[in-house]
């Protein structure tokens, strides 16, 4: 379209510089503010004329000549092309150095006039351009609808002048759709595939061998869903972990352009290695865990693996259920059971290491007990449905009977049952400082 544009400019820029040179020689008959110009190509009439082009709405008359002299004042006789009679017919006359007629009808216009005894007369025909476009869709449908283009304009005809046979151009329409300004196609009738999960408008541009152009807009409705989630937890994240523990509440957050809210299906897969398992087993695998069928899914996963989730959005429409499915790029990671002992704390209130603390991840179970050198228990903790907060009751303050334990070394016993099967088995020495 754009080396059309070039190629066409540079041929304007021919013209203009052909008559500007004739201007500039003396007489000429021109018109500059035409939109485009070419040559006729009469069938037997042995010359050439100019056409030139004038857009506007339909109906207009925007055509316009201008006559010059050389130097001297003269009078212009003004004549109009009957391709009835097939001879010029008297229009109008004006005495000056310059002629200009404005708002001319199609029509091959003559000029004569007499200089310093020497008889001039120049031909052009002028032709009112005008384009009416029309936008539509048709053929929608869940994976693609088809845009509609079409136009009706002026009819480009002149006459041959000496045989008065009519010589048809074609307008040789240009197609350009655009959505949000962005190039969509530049046929007449484009298949728009994927469609888009909104309200969307098309923009038609028509542009005629004149280059006359016109626009027109048709909205596309949509029927079809874009599927799209994120996942958010309110679980606490340790710097010293990639990955959360079990148990992992998750809040899956419903990000879907234009699907109904009944009809949304959330798929959370079974762990990765169970799926893997059941597949080397042969059979049929069921890989679902949990199907969910609500706008936004919260579920809460208990055990440590990897998991994947697929969300499915429908948008129901006469005659059309359109789905569009959305799978989590990457897995939900959830990590595997740990236990582990601080070596050392020191209870002095500085805010700083105070408290014997034990490090866990995703436990089921833990029972945690603390020793003075005599075997006694100086605390313990225990309970089974551990969750990650749980920790914090699990450590030590240093104190027996509210009372700060003596400086020295304790012995602890850690027994743990893992969310993933293991059981975990901590024993070793702690240190009191003050």
């Amino acid at each position: 379209m754009e080396h059309a544009r070039i190629v066409r400019w540079g041929f304007v820029m021919s013209i203009f510089l052909l008559f500007s040179a004739n201007i500039a020689a003396g007489q000429s008959l021109a018109s500059p503010t035409a939109s485009f110009s070419e040559q006729t190509s009469y069938p037997a009439f042995p010359s050439k004329d100019l056409i030139y082009y004038f857009c506007g709405s339909n109906g207009h008359q925007s055509g316009a000549l201008k006559a010059a002299s050389k130097s001297a004042s003269v009078t212009f006789n003004w004549e109009k092309f009957n391709p009835v009679t097939g001879i010029f017919d008297f229009y109008s006359n004006e005495t000056g150095l310059t002629s200009t007629l404005t708002g001319l009808s199609n029509g091959c216009y003559r000029v004569s006039f007499r200089e310093n005894g020497i008889d001039y007369s120049y031909r052009a025909w002028i032709m009112n351009g005008w384009i009416v476009p029309s936008a539509s869709i048709s053929e929608s449908n869940c994976q693609s609808f088809k845009l509609l283009g079409s136009a009706t304009g002026a009819v480009y005809q002149y006459f041959d002048l000496s045989t008065r046979q009519p010589v048809t151009l074609v307008p040789g329409y240009k197609f350009i759709w655009s959505s949000e300004n962005i190039p969509v196609a530049s046929i007449q009738n484009p298949v728009i595939n994927q469609p888009p999960a909104k309200n969307t408008d098309y923009r038609l541009e028509v542009t005629d061998r004149a280059g006359c152009m016109q626009s027109n807009t048709v909205t596309y409705q949509s029927i079809v869903a874009n599927a799209k989630f994120s996942w958010k937890t309110d679980q606490k994240s340790d710097p010293g972990f990639s990955n959360y523990q079990a148990p992992l509440e998750v809040n899956f957050v419903n990000e879907s352009e234009n699907g109904d809210p009944d009809k949304y299906e959330w798929f959370l897969f079974k762990e990765k290695t169970q799926i893997e398992q059941e597949a080397s087993a042969g059979g049929q695998i069921d890989s679902i865990m949990e199907r969910i069928y609500l706008q936004n899914a919260v579920y809460t996963y208990e055990n440590t693996g990897k998991y994947k989730v697929k969300l499915i959005a429908a948008k129901q429409s006469t005659g059309f259920t359109c789905r569009d499915t959305f799978y989590l790029k990457d897995y939900i990671v959830i990590d595997t059971s740990l236990v582990k002992v601080t070596p050392a704390f020191t209870p002095n209130g500085d805010g700083v290491n105070d408290l014997l603390i034990v490090k866990t991840r995703s436990l089921q179970s833990l029972d945690f007990q603390v020793f003075n050198r005599w075997g006694k228990i100086v605390h313990k903790f225990s309970k089974s449905g551990f969750i990650p907060a749980d920790s914090e009751l699990a450590a030590w303050d240093g104190k027996v009977n509210n009372k700060l334990a003596t400086p020295g070394v304790y012995f602890y016993v850690a027994d743990a049952q893992g969310r993933d099967g293991e059981r975990r088995r901590k024993k070793g020495f702690v240190q009191l400082i003050w």
